[in-house]
């Protein structure tokens, strides 16, 4: 995806669609070929427990941060948005991901995993469904255009700050899920994602003291 180092917070939602949309897509490749042929070893399934409980906690995050701080701005900004539309679809994603959980956590629990895998890989699918046409309507109506025409450069500053903050404070471990979005992009949009956070966290904290963390994740991750 090419876009603009201007600030722009239609650009920033773009983005977190991208890297959930590829989570998603990892996710259901990954439980499906597991549920096949098992997983080669310890570290591979932890890293794949790790990467889907990351993806429900990102994707949780970003909705509560629609839901309670971008819809409420933009409702008087852009009149005709079905808001109430986009907030219904959150709604329904919810008993989904808790079906995400459940099964994850049955994955992590069993050595033959292939039953909740499958459970997994349903659940997935059926929040993947919804998904696709839900940000379509969100990137239609919110473009990166109408951001710009809308918003002043300051306020799409303080804007993102916000939401940032927002998000942070419901998603979570930070070793975890921070290296699962930058890992999820594409090298020229993680680092526009990278400019924005704080340089301890990209330079010292990611690379060096959460390393061991969240490496056995990287098999599912962009270089």
């Amino acid at each position: 995806m090419s876009q603009s180092n201007q600030p722009n917070v239609a650009a920033d939602l773009s983005r977190i669609h991208s890297l959930i949309t590829r989570g998603l897509k990892v996710s259901l490749e990954r439980s499906q070929a597991f549920a096949q042929d098992g997983f080669p070893d310890d570290s591979t399934r932890e890293g794949f427990v790790d990467y889907v409980q990351s993806l429900v906690s990102v994707l949780h995050a970003h909705h509560l941060t629609e839901d309670d701080l971008a819809f409420p701005y933009l409702r008087d900004l852009m009149p005709g948005t079905p808001f109430d539309v986009l907030t219904e679809q959150h709604q329904q994603m919810i008993p989904i991901l808790d079906e995400i959980k459940a099964a994850i956590e049955a994955v992590a629990a069993e050595e033959q995993a292939s039953e909740a895998l499958n459970d997994l890989n349903r659940a997935l699918t059926k929040v993947a469904e919804l998904w696709q046409p839900h940000i379509q309507i969100e990137e239609e109506h919110f473009s990166i255009k109408k951001g710009a025409e809308l918003i002043s450069v300051d306020e799409h500053i303080r804007l993102a700050q916000s939401f940032a903050k927002h998000s942070q404070e419901h998603s979570g471990p930070d070793y975890l899920v921070v290296p699962f979005m930058l890992y999820n992009l594409s090298p020229e949009d993680r680092a526009i994602m990278a400019s924005a956070m704080p340089p301890m966290v990209t330079q010292e904290l990611v690379p060096k003291a959460w390393k061991e963390k969240w490496a056995p994740m990287q098999p599912f991750l962009l270089d």
